[in-house]
């Protein structure tokens, strides 16, 4: 595979080659992908800098697909990449360095009543391909071949990564075709499958192992694999119980490829300053002595000389500058700005009169205040034009009709369906804000008409600290507590986005309620009507108009949520049939599949497009409350 690559990189380049010696290397490498390589990369990264303490390199996992995207578009100078290259990367310049190997292994709760039978039969192809792809595997009996009704939970992930899809080649599968309760990231998917007795997963060795013990999790059991298929583990099979004992099968090669596979640091073209090209040549040879301690085989010494051969002979053709950066672009608009701003206040100056010179910059200040009305109008149009040229490609290719009915989404296949995702936004919009809405208000309400001081005074602060508390808080806290009681499922996304948006309208209604003239609810009282009386036909039917303007507000941040809700939404697409099924909103789609989009075609067009629909369907809700709000006003006058 490296060989055909050389070609590509023959006619890639780098800047002037800068001195490598540790003492004056200096510079910055940047680093992002895989789940599978991000504990090796932080150790080579560590090791390297304190041999080179004037280079500063950072790591960061995220999976293979946003690892692939970051590099492709320049953000980092290496993506970890823990699957082949597709031939559309390699096309447009894509390098890779085989830096290690590794594998991913079927795992189970060391809990599950069906452990013993489980160790003793093993999986295999055939096994995998039905739990992962098949709907009618419902039990674990029906998985191991026995009489049993014990359920059968399967788990996947919802990021695009190589773990997946090294993982659904084992059985001749993609990752798209897999089936099951979706989750974001390897640690995550261990977690689930810890927090299940009946749970079946998949994870790299490096999460799949204590990273101190070098032995399974307490909760995590390894699935062995049936490598010759006879219908149990024998002895030479069983090599689970460290992690050196399965790093060894790898090496030797008693473990099956897939799931076993080699371990890249991409690059676009070769790498183009002398700080990464010192780092990748460190981990090809030096650092490759930290692969076995961590947990993983090393680089073939046979493809350490010909990718060491390969750098040399690249950087020493290497003709082609350094592609530019946005920074100098940047620079040109801001100096722009200031030169519009210089250009109307300057003539001021030159103004003998005191007055005429007080009229010109009155004329000045409304000119501006009109160009920055006009501009954020126009900056919702641009990003609607923008979003509506990414997703040409895509229309071209397919009716706007088929792409919103459909209920497929097979992105290798060009099959782009967004019923479900469409269907699992509105849901749990809709759901909670029928939760929060109510909650919000009769909170707002006692806050406003029935609380005492001292109860303003604690409430209130806790009210700010909410609102602005990170989202990804909120989903560690659905994590915690919602999914051992609802699961990945309708109903815990809709309470964690319910809590969420709770503060934020208990705020906003707050406000609205204390603008209601304190005249007003005297002359209620005053006429005999009681404090409930009062709220409901003083308070209630002046702040209408308010009420629905924080609720539309509060809709447009929950429709558009991300974080939060993709922790917890299980990715299934399916429009889910009940509370406790899991779904896949148009955020979390966005999230988990935007790393992958260079990478197939038409994929950046599809994503681009579910960003339209996203935004199209906040444009409604807002058009739509303005006009209720309008007739509102109307009848009021």
């Amino acid at each position: 595979m490296f060989l055909t690559l050389f070609g590509v990189a023959e006619s890639c380049s780098t800047g002037k080659k800068k001195s490598d010696d540790g003492k004056h290397l200096k510079g910055e490498v940047s680093v992002s992908g895989a789940f599978a390589l991000y504990p090796l990369a932080v150790k080579w990264a560590n090791d390297f800098q304190i041999q080179n303490p004037g280079v500063r390199i950072s790591v960061s996992a995220g999976g293979a697909g946003k690892g692939m995207t970051d590099v492709m578009n320049g953000m980092v100078n290496f993506g970890m990449l823990s699957r082949e290259l597709h031939p559309e990367e390699t096309e447009k310049g894509a390098v890779a360095f085989v830096v290690g190997r590794d594998a991913v292994v079927p795992t189970v709760n060391s809990g599950n009543p069906l452990l013993p039978v489980i160790m003793a039969k093993g999986i295999t192809p055939e096994m995998a391909g039905k739990a992962w792809t098949s709907m009618d595997c419902k039990t674990w009996g029906e998985l191991l071949g026995i009489d049993d009704k014990t359920p059968l939970h399967v788990y996947t992930r919802s990021d695009a990564c190589g773990a997946a899809q090294t993982w659904a080649s084992f059985f001749g599968a993609k990752q798209e075709d897999l089936k099951g309760t979706a989750i974001y990231g390897d640690p995550g998917i261990a977690n689930a499958v810890e927090n299940d007795i009946y749970g079946l997963g998949f994870n790299n060795i490096a999460y799949a192992y204590d990273p101190e013990t070098h032995l399974p999790p307490n909760h995590l059991t390894i699935f062995p694999v049936d490598v010759n298929g006879d219908g149990t583990v024998e002895s030479n099979e069983m090599f689970y119980r460290r992690k050196e004992d399965i790093v060894k099968a790898i090496e030797t090669g008693r473990y099956p490829s897939p799931p076993s596979r080699n371990l890249y640091f991409v690059s676009e073209g070769i790498p183009k300053d002398s700080a990464s090209v010192a780092f990748i040549r460190y981990i090809l040879k030096e650092g490759q002595k930290l692969n076995i301690p961590a947990g993983y085989v090393k680089t073939p010494s046979k493809t350490v000389s010909e990718q060491m051969h390969f750098i040399k002979h690249a950087v020493r053709s290497s003709e082609k500058d350094m592609k530019s950066n946005n920074t100098n672009l940047s620079v040109v608009v801001f100096l722009g700005i200031i030169v519009l701003v210089l250009s109307f206040l300057l003539p001021s100056f030159f103004f003998k009169s005191w007055n005429r010179r007080r009229i010109y910059k009155e004329k000045a200040s409304s000119v501006f205040m009109f160009l920055f009305t006009v501009c954020s109008f126009f900056l919702l149009i641009a990003i609607i034009l923008g979003l509506l040229y990414k997703s040409v490609p895509l229309l071209e290719h397919n009716t706007l009709w088929g792409l919103l009915s459909s209920r497929e989404w097979k992105p290798s296949k060009n099959i782009f369906g967004f019923l479900p995702f469409i269907a699992g936004s509105v849901y749990v919009t809709v759901i909670s804000m029928i939760i929060a809405v109510p909650l919000s208000l009769f909170t707002a309400i006692y806050l406003t008409e029935y609380s005492k001081k001292m109860i303003k005074k604690i409430v209130f602060p806790s009210l700010d600290i909410l609102a602005a508390m990170p989202s990804v808080v909120y989903g560690i806290w659905g994590i915690l507590i919602l999914i051992p009681i609802f699961g990945y499922s309708l109903m815990t996304a809709s309470l964690v986005l319910c809590v969420m948006v709770l503060p934020i309208l208990v705020s906003l209604f707050v406000e609205i309620f204390s603008t209601v003239p304190k005249d007003l609810k005297d002359a209620s009282t005053s006429l005999g009507a009681t404090r409930w009386q009062t709220t409901k036909h003083v308070v209630l039917k002046k702040s209408l108009p308010g009420i629905l303007a924080a609720v539309v507000l509060a809709l447009s941040k929950a429709v558009g949520e991300t974080i939060a809700v993709m922790m917890v939404c299980g990715s299934i697409p399916k429009i889910p049939r009940s509370l406790m099924q899991g779904f896949y909103p148009l955020p979390a789609l966005i999230g988990n599949n935007y790393g992958e989009m260079s990478s197939i075609p038409l994929y950046e067009s599809a994503i681009m497009f579910a960003a339209l629909i996203l935004l199209v369907i906040v444009v409604i809700f807002n058009v739509l409350s303005r006009i209720i709000l309008y007739r509102i006003q109307r009848n009021n006058e």
